[in-house]
């Protein structure tokens, strides 16, 4: 699946909040004795007082920025002015030819939050409010394995050893490196192999058998609290479960609608782009510009004297990979210039200045370092692409289709497709994407 550009999530969600009327709140299951901001605080979707949301998808880049405190923070530094229209690709329509947009198919996604969705989620909060306790005891499912690993893959050694660790029963390296590491302790040294499928995640080990060097580092078990009363009053605010339940469903609603929103937006620029011609040109600074916001949502991973690359590595993301994000969204961005060129959208400097302070403000960030962190570009565009998309969105012929997981992932595939047959040819070339 491609990887979803963080201010396209934040470009749909303002559309959502221009066009509809499902403002969503921020579920309330910390306790309210509790002064600190939760993780959870920061990635629920918040509306301001003019009804927009806030997407949860795009907090994840930002949930780790410490929250500045209003009395420590500095004199927050004005932004300097803007004219947003020069930071749109200039005569975009010398290298696009619109389409006709009337009637694109798109698909909106419907959810029903089940009993069993509600449980699901408690579980997952039920897991965030445990602690970890070091045993004594040989490692069994459901333990925590902390080692230094080291991966040989045909004779290809890794430089140093990787300082991870599994839970037993998640199969994060598969069942059988699950088999190898039940039952070891603290300090135990094991050496063994495995031939991998094609189907494991890692794509260096597909089809290839792997010598692991492996030194047990610590084994915890981790203590779950017991979903009773006394957990809802502790931990979530609320007095009774039958409460907070009501109030975990009215989040996931919350939520999948937002889910909902992103995924139509995605889907109705995907179908625009397959409707648009492309020259296969395009200004010397765009691709690298699209490179870098490609490269963004990585950097965020990037620790103190680390690599970029590092991080690349981690995930599976080779330069190619980068390249093709870069190229789809120098298609985007081509499209969405050339399309509020052909339509007059603007979007006027106040516009820009309160998109920035709303966004800077709910994580924690001066407009300044927001607007440097994502660049002025970046923002200027994911706010023409909220009007265009807004605009866009009343020519469609939405259809809503209530959610399985397996026509999701049909839709999902041809999305994928769809972008992949959006070959942009070489600066110079000729040719046209299709």
């Amino acid at each position: 699946m491609k990887k979803r550009y963080v201010l396209a999530a934040l470009a749909a969600m303002t559309v959502l909040a221009g066009c509809g009327d499902n403002a969503s709140q921020q579920k309330n299951t910390d306790n309210t004795t509790q002064e600190s901001t939760t993780e959870d605080d920061l990635t629920a979707a918040d509306p301001d007082e003019d009804g927009e949301e806030l997407d949860p998808e795009f907090s994840q880049d930002v949930e780790n920025n410490e929250v500045i405190d209003a009395d420590d923070a500095e004199e927050e530094v004005a932004l300097d002015p803007i004219t947003p229209s020069e930071y749109l690709v200039q005569n975009a329509s010398d290298y696009v030819t619109l389409g006709d947009y009337d009637g694109v198919e798109v698909t909106r996604y419907t959810y029903e939050i089940t009993d069993d969705m509600v449980q699901d989620e408690i579980q997952e909060e039920l897991a965030d409010a445990s602690d970890e306790q070091s045993t004594n005891a040989p490692s069994e499912d459901g333990n925590i394995v902390y080692m230094n690993l080291t991966a040989t893959v045909e004779g290809e050694e890794a430089a140093d050893p990787d300082e991870t660790f599994i839970t037993l029963g998640q199969e994060e390296f598969g069942a059988e490196f699950d088999q190898k590491l039940t039952g070891v302790s603290t300090g135990d040294k094991l050496d063994f192999s495995i031939t991998y499928g094609d189907d494991t995640w890692q794509e260096d080990w597909q089809g290839k058998t792997v010598d692991f060097s492996v030194e047990i580092t610590d084994v915890t078990a981790s203590n779950t609290p017991e979903y009773d009363e006394d957990y809802v009053k502790n931990y979530t605010g609320y007095d009774t479960k039958e409460e907070y339940e009501a109030s975990v469903k009215e989040y996931l609603e919350q939520s999948y609608e937002e889910q909902s929103t992103y995924d139509e937006a995605e889907d109705l620029i995907s179908a625009c782009l397959a409707r648009t011609e492309f020259t296969g040109e395009y200004p010397d600074d765009l691709f690298e510009a699209c490179r870098e916001e490609a490269l963004s949502g990585y950097s965020m991973f990037v620790e103190e004297d680390g690599d970029v690359n590092d991080v690349l590595d981690m995930f599976g993301v080779t330069e190619d990979d980068i390249a093709e994000e870069a190229k789809n969204l120098v298609n985007r961005r081509l499209f969405i210039s050339a399309y509020a060129e052909a339509n007059n959208i603007e979007v006027t400097e106040d516009e820009y200045v309160n998109y920035v302070n709303e966004y800077a403000d709910y994580y924690g960030e001066s407009p300044a370092d927001f607007e440097t962190l994502y660049t002025r570009e970046t923002l200027v565009n994911a706010l023409y692409e909220s009007k265009v998309t807004e605009l866009l969105l009343e020519k469609a012929n939405v259809t809503e289709t209530p959610y399985t997981p397996e026509e999701y992932e049909e839709e999902e595939s041809k999305e994928d497709d769809t972008l992949d047959d959006l070959e942009i040819v070489e600066e110079g070339e000729e040719g046209v994407a299709e």
